[in-house]
């Protein structure tokens, strides 16, 4: 009996085996897929009010869930020069900073209580708003977006904890080389001082007044620069008695809003040196000035972008990174914006050792791209790249009312995404060829290069590629030039103010018995197109192992770390880190919280004593650390209670 049923087993697995066999020699290819459904894009309501606030509705009932969006013509590039970041805190504080009615903690209370949310921002070319909440607080909802964008507050103290963030921001900038290459390249491409690409300073943030965030709210924020899109559970009827009950007394008022600025671009050939000593790696920004999405040729330029670089089996991917070894990363990319030009791109991150040999076979691929026609499976990759991701444009109605919202104030047509993908069907290996010719400069390239100089195969004025200026990144203080007084007073001082901050902490003993982390929670992305929930997961063994799992629509990102080697979101999915990014990484770890308590008995750093500051009324004093390097790694605001009160960087 035990024989048969072994062979009745043996039977059985090689039947499996041999499906599985007759189902791996199946050529995907010839697979037939049933015809898709017809795209149904539902109609939108669109409404101007008597004051000028253009609305856009689009009900749906699928969900008992009121959603909004708000566009205020009314970006950073209005801001001063010598103010750059005014727009960000307004933007910022215009809802946490509360209202004339409640404080931004009461509105907080609120919105918790009905799991709701309501969000403000100020970005580049506009401002906007966004709400989310359960049908049935619709009115609450509505009534927390009129006050947060008619009747801010402004506090103080939320200004300053904006600042506070910002300057955070700022002082870690540059630990990110690729994050360096781009902002300098975009630089290059508009100007260091063009509303496109400069940058918040120290001086800055700390020049930007409440009176200034007031006026710049005041001269912006008015009913004729405001478009809402509003979707999901709602009568028509009874929303539009809700927007005049909260936006129908809002006169309009003052001057029209400027077009944004012009770009004043040189085609030229330039090497553009950032020198940073601490990275094995470089990474390599290559390219010129874009164009624009109403450009005759944009639908081959889409297809020339997915051929030339767009992902796996792209001409660069398959030269640069297959063929020739020499990337870690590499893609090329022509973007173009409505309203002011885009950017072409090629980027590679390469060891220093070939940092020169991979910027010529960059330039040798790229220029292929005008001489060499695509082949038949070059022209099916680039255009099923967009044609097959085209449908995702209309899978939520937050896109298709959010879209319309912003065609109608680039003055784009309502059909213009259809148009699009009509080009990008009719695109043709010539009218490629052609467009590579007519929009590509290879003979004015500007190359942005961060790395380590001394490790280059060559000097860099060898490549005969432009001449070589060297860019420096510094980041100016802000204020007059003081030197941290490292003293046996201001290290006694420090120290003394470290151990009362580990003492409320819970004390040493109870810290070093923490062996590891978890933490979980939601944070929203908040996008033009609307909200987007993003979960996380994090566990942290210490002192320097982790795993973070982060969740967005349903696809699951991990950030993998053993102290040594580690494995990050990339382009194929899971990547495994660069040594610069283990680096950077084992940085970051010695920046925590619980390791510096943890070692506060033995440090790895120096305690020093540094001035002391104010935040939401609670005074404290300044504890900066530093590395034997004399590097500053983080600077802890303590009360005198022991309160760690803010943390900077």
């Amino acid at each position: 009996m035990k024989k048969t049923y072994i062979f009745f087993l043996l039977v059985a697995a090689l039947v499996m085996l041999s499906a599985a066999a007759s189902v791996q020699a199946q050529d995907v290819d010839n697979f037939k897929y049933p015809k898709m459904n017809k795209l149904e894009i539902p109609d939108v309501d669109k409404i101007t009010l008597d004051n000028g606030i253009r609305v856009y509705l689009l009900e749906d009932k699928s969900l008992p869930v009121f959603r909004a969006s708000v566009r205020m013509n009314a970006g950073s590039f209005l801001e001063s020069a010598d103010k750059v970041g005014l727009a960000s805190i307004c933007g910022t504080v215009m809802r946490t900073g509360g209202t004339n009615k409640w404080s931004g903690d009461e509105i907080d209370e609120k919105l918790e209580a009905i799991g709701g949310s309501v969000e403000t921002f100020i970005g580049l070319e506009s401002g906007g708003a966004s709400v989310n909440v359960l049908s049935e607080y619709t009115d609450l909802g509505m009534e927390v977006l009129a006050e947060v964008l008619r009747n801010p507050k402004f506090e103080e103290d939320k200004i300053d904890l904006a600042k506070v963030q910002i300057r955070s921001g700022i002082s870690r900038r540059n630990d990110d080389p690729q994050g360096i290459a781009f902002r300098e390249f975009r630089k290059v491409i508009y100007g260091a001082d063009s509303p496109y690409a400069r940058q918040t300073e120290y001086a800055t943030v700390n020049s930007v007044t409440r009176d200034d965030i007031v006026g710049f709210h005041a001269k912006w924020y008015k009913p004729q620069n405001m478009q809402i899109a509003i979707w999901g559970d709602f009568n028509k009827k009874d929303i539009l008695e809700k927007l005049n009950k909260y936006f129908g007394d809002w006169k309009q008022e003052g001057e029209l809003v400027p077009s944004l600025p012009q770009v004043d671009y040189k085609f030229e050939n330039k090497v553009h040196y950032i020198k940073k000593n601490d990275v094995n790696q470089t990474n390599i920004v290559i390219g010129h000035i874009g164009g624009y999405v109403t450009d005759e040729d944009y639908g081959d330029l889409i297809v020339m972008n997915n051929i030339l670089g767009g992902s796996f089996g792209s001409r660069l991917f398959n030269a640069v990174r297959s063929r020739e070894g020499l990337a870690y990363a590499v893609f090329g990319s022509y973007t173009a914006k409505i309203k002011y030009p885009g950017i072409f791109v090629g980027f590679v991150s390469t060891k220093s050792e070939t940092t020169v040999k991979a910027v010529k076979e960059m330039i040798k691929e790229m220029k292929r791209i005008q001489t060499d026609p695509p082949t038949v499976d070059e022209m099916k990759m680039g255009q099923d790249g967009y044609l097959n991701s085209f449908v995702f444009n209309f899978d939520s109605k937050s896109e298709v009312v959010n879209r319309m919202m912003n065609y109608e104030f680039y003055g784009l047509s309502a059909n213009h995404l259809f148009k699009v993908k009509e080009d990008v069907e009719n695109v043709t290996p010539e009218s490629v060829i052609k467009a590579a010719n007519e929009n590509l400069r290879f003979d004015a390239l500007h190359i942005v290069i961060v790395g380590k100089g001394d490790d280059f195969e060559s000097p860099l004025n060898e490549m005969g590629l432009g001449d070589v200026v060297e860019v420096d990144i510094t980041i100016p203080s802000g204020e007059e030039e003081t030197e941290l007084a490292v003293t046996p007073e201001t290290l006694k001082k420090g120290k003394a103010l470290l151990d009362k901050a580990v003492t409320y902490a819970g004390g040493l003993d109870a810290l070093k018995a923490i062996k590891s982390m978890n933490s979980k929670g939601t944070m929203t992305i908040v996008t033009p197109r609307g909200d987007m929930p993003l979960q996380i997961e994090s566990v942290f063994e210490l002192p320097n192992k982790e795993k973070t799992v982060a969740t967005i629509m349903g696809q699951k990102m991990y950030s993998i770390f053993d102290g040594t080697t580690g494995w990050q979101p990339g382009g194929a999915g899971v990547e495994q880190m660069s040594e610069e990014d283990v680096i950077k990484k084992n940085k970051d770890n010695g920046r925590k919280t619980i390791l510096i308590f943890q070692k506060s008995d033995a440090p790895y750093y120096k305690a020093v004593s540094d001035g002391s500051g104010e935040i939401d009324g609670t005074s404290f004093e300044y504890v900066t650390l530093i590395d034997d390097a004399g590097e500053t790694i983080c600077r802890l605001g303590v009360a005198s209670d022991g309160l760690l009160v803010c943390k900077e960087y």
